[in-house]
Formats: structure tokens, C-alpha cells, sequence
């Protein structure tokens, strides 16, 4: 069963914001286009293994997706778990096209396209540090340690798996997306002993759960850019234009006249995702271009149940959008 499901990444949704937010002919764009289409490619390529992955009996695996945990201080990221009584596998998905050889002379994957060669850095050996955090971590949380098995999935079906002839260790370690079901009851047919309880499995289900702790990255911080070059205001999402302007409860677009009851809901998601994850009354009546206090107050009051601070020091927390950004729609 899916016990953790793929959703779109954070850093992914911070892209989609920053893009939204960054005037067009800003000079960072480019850059932030070139990042936002590899973390799309990713995504989507960690998405369409789902198909694979429904050809797991749901009563006999456990799937998680992009977990992020912490172990001896260190925190590290498994783009798929699949946890069973018996033995635990992590999948490291690489969504790269072209002819893809495995170098373990020189722990080096080297992508050729178009007669050009371009070195990544090795997945095996970034699969296998997670086997050794992921150990780490059910140590630290006293549970019994399952049996690891770490695989990279290369989930373009188009691309060209290469290996040294030489190289016998390497092939079992990479496979296509096609073949996690069988990979999968490999490891199935290879452990019968069974390491958990049923009441320790739950156990370590919930830890796992609980535990995810995702990244927040300084997005604006990692391309020098400042708030004052974003965008500022309500966007309709009918035409896409700035700003809506706020009357009689309603807003209203300059452009094209489109009418909405809650626009500002993105807007506040998009300064989330950017700027902060608490916004006061006054940053708040500048953001959004509205006038008046009391306006302002409600609109925040209405999508955060949580504020820190009183009086003018009041700041509405707007974590939720973070944790769970489906929940506004």
C-alpha cells in the first residue's frame, strides 16, 4: 500500500512560484527555467513508475515516497522505500536520456547525447550512502534492522544501460523502471525470515511517516534575488495579469474585469513558498495592495488558524501551505 504518496516536490513548487513572481526579462530567468525543467523532468519521471510500482501486492509492501530523514545529525533524502516484514529496498529514480555508462573506475555515471558526454555523479554510490543513513536511522530509532537492498532506476525507457564488461556488481544494482516488480519479488523469494512483528512494522511505519521532514530551500537566497524584484499583488487566473484589485469583498481584475471571492489564496502560497512562512498585517496590506487593516485582517484570519506575536506584532503563520498545499483548493 502507499503509505506516503508522490507529490509534487517542494523545490519544484518554489520554481513554479519564483517563475511566476520574477518579471520576464529579469536576468536570472533563464537560469530558473533551466532548473525548474530538470526538476519537472524528474518529477515526471518519478511519476510514471508509479505504474510499475501497482503490480506490488498492496497488502505485502509498504511504499513511501521522498522521505527525508535525519540520522546522526546529517539528514538524507530516498526518492522511493519499499518496506516489507522481511527486508526494506530503496529505489534512487535518474530520469536521464541517452547512452548512460557506468564508470566504476572513476565512480562516475557519463551520459552521451548528440555525440556529447556529460558526467554525473555516481547513483550507485549515492544509493548505497542511504542504505548506510537509512540503517543508521533504524538503529538510532531502536528498531530491529532489516536486510537493505539499494537499487538506482533509470526511469527513461528510452535510455541505453551500459556497463564495464568487467564490472560484475554495477548490473545488479541498476535496473529500468520495467523491472521493479521483479526485482522487487527477487529480494521477496530471497528473505524468509521475517525481522518485524506485525506491531513493530506499524511501529516503524508511523516513525517513518512522522519523521519526513521536508526542505524549505532559500530559494531567493540561491539566486541573489530580493523581494522587491518579485512581482507584487493579487494575479487572475483567468488572464494572468497584475494586480486584482479588492472591492466589496470581491476582486476584480484591471485587465480583463475577471471576478473572485478567494485570489488572494495563491498569492499568499506563492509568499509562503518565497518570501516566509509568517506574514504580519502591514507586509501583508503591501503584498496584496489592499488599503484597509481590518480587510487584511479578516482575509488572513479566514486561511490561518495559527498567528504568533500580539497586537501590531501579530504575524499569521502560513506553514499549512507548506505542509499540506492541497488543502486550500
Amino acid at each position: 500500500m502507499i503509505v506516503k504518496s508522490k507529490t509534487k516536490p517542494l523545490l519544484l513548487r518554489q520554481l513554479e512560484a519564483l517563475l511566476n513572481r520574477i518579471p520576464n526579462t529579469h536576468s536570472k530567468r533563464r537560469f530558473i527555467e533551466e532548473d525548474y525543467a530538470k526538476q519537472k523532468a524528474g518529477y515526471k519521471g518519478e511519476k510514471s513508475l508509479e505504474y510499475h510500482l501497482s503490480y506490488l501486492p498492496e497488502k505485502d509492501y509498504y511504499i513511501f515516497h521522498d522521505l527525508r530523514l535525519s540520522a546522526s545529525k546529517h539528514y538524507f533524502q530516498i526518492d522511493i522505500l519499499i518496506l516489507t516484514p522481511f527486508f526494506i529496498s530503496i529505489l534512487e529514480v535518474k530520469n536521464i536520456s541517452g547512452s548512460l555508462y557506468f564508470n566504476p573506475a572513476f565512480t562516475q555515471l557519463v551520459r552521451t547525447i548528440e555525440d556529447k558526454e556529460e558526467g554525473f555523479p555516481d547513483p550507485i554510490q549515492q544509493v548505497k550512502r542511504q542504505a548506510y543513513h537509512l540503517k543508521s536511522w533504524i538503529e538510532e530509532q531502536k528498531f530491529p534492522v532489516l536486510p537493505i537492498e539499494p537499487l538506482v532506476v533509470i526511469g527513461n525507457e528510452r535510455s541505453v544501460i551500459k556497463f564495464d564488461p568487467r564490472d560484475k556488481t554495477s548490473p545488479q544494482l541498476v535496473i529500468p523502471s520495467s523491472e521493479i516488480p521483479y526485482k522487487i519479488n527477487y529480494f521477496k523469494n530471497k528473505y524468509k525470515t521475517e525481522a518485524h512483528s506485525t506491531g513493530q512494522l506499524k511501529k516503524l511505519i508511523n516513525k517513518l511517516k512522522n519523521s519526513h521532514t521536508p526542505l524549505l530551500t532559500e530559494i531567493l537566497q540561491r539566486y541573489h534575488i530580493g523581494p522587491a524584484e518579485l512581482k507584487q499583488g493579487v494575479q487572475c487566473q483567468k488572464c494572468f495579469s497584475y494586480p486584482m484589485i479588492r472591492i466589496h469583498g470581491r476582486w476584480i481584475c484591471s485587465a480583463c474585469k475577471h471576478l473572485s471571492k478567494d485570489a488572494h489564496i495563491q498569492s499568499l502560497q506563492e509568499y509562503s513558498l518565497l518570501i516566509n512562512q509568517s506574514i504580519s498585517n502591514s507586509h501583508a496590506k503591501e503584498y496584496l495592495g489592499i488599503e484597509s487593516r481590518d480587510s487584511v485582517k479578516r482575509l488572513l484570519q479566514s486561511i490561518s488558524g495559527k498567528k504568533a506575536g500580539a497586537k501590531r506584532g501579530t504575524k499569521y503563520l502560513l506553514d499549512s501551505f507548506i505542509d499540506n498545499p492541497d488543502s486550500f483548493h
